[in-house]
């Protein structure tokens, strides 16, 4: 298994990266534990305790593309302060788990089947690679969206800011009515939108144009949608 975080996607490493600083302030050493898998090792893990030895851990195939790892969007935790890496009778992965929530990460010490304390991943597509799949069809044509986040908070207003100027010189852009027209990268976020009620377009459709599109998503990355 992976503990290559530089594997996953870059929010998630920056998620991971202020998961690590914001427990060790409060005296909780973390260590980054596995990130991505691969299929083959997602169905290695998902033969444990029922076809290997061991306990089941995961309700996730690797052959479907079940777990999150998988995309690239979680990642678990060990604890390394030599107490044992998944001890914790003193309530220390939820203490994790409370910090990792307040950043934004979803934790698996909240499900109920199975509860996964040492696991965290990014929240926008819900808790399963169900939305993935659906958006996306497969890993690789969800990778091509990461270079989207690939920036600072700073940069994506700066680009943002700049959109928004130009926008009025931009009529002649493409225009989106349907959701299966907007590009994979953009997609999350109109359906986001959608699902709040921010958009909902007119008796023609989306209408969206290619230069509103990017400003939606650049806006999306900043944070502004939450």
């Amino acid at each position: 298994m992976s503990r290559n975080i530089k594997l996953c996607h870059p929010r998630l490493q920056e998620l991971a990266d202020r998961l690590v600083r914001e427990c060790a302030k409060q005296g909780l050493i973390v260590k980054i534990g596995e990130s991505f898998r691969s299929s083959s090792e997602q169905d290695k893990l998902y033969a444990q305790g029922r076809t290997t030895s061991g306990n089941i851990v995961t309700n996730a195939r690797g052959s479907s593309y079940s777990s999150m790892h998988q995309w690239g969007v979680a990642f678990d935790v060990i604890r390394n302060d030599g107490r044992g890496a998944y001890y914790d009778n003193d309530g220390w992965f939820s203490k994790v788990g409370a910090i990792g929530k307040r950043l934004g990460l979803e934790w698996g010490g909240d499900w109920t089947s199975p509860v996964d304390k040492p696991h965290f991943q990014l929240p926008d597509w819900g808790s399963t690679p169900a939305r993935l799949k659906r958006l996306y069809g497969n890993v690789n044509n969800f990778k091509k969206t990461w270079e989207v986040d690939d920036m600072t908070e700073s940069e994506v207003r700066k680009i943002a800011q700049k959109e928004a100027n130009d926008m009025v010189y931009r009529y002649r852009d493409k225009v989106y009515n349907k959701i299966s027209e907007v590009p994979e990268w953009g997609r999350p976020t109109i359906e986001k939108l959608m699902d709040i009620g921010a958009l909902i377009g007119s008796d023609k459709g989306l209408e969206i144009s290619e230069t509103l599109l990017r400003v939606l998503v650049i806006n999306d990355r900043a944070g502004v949608y939450k």
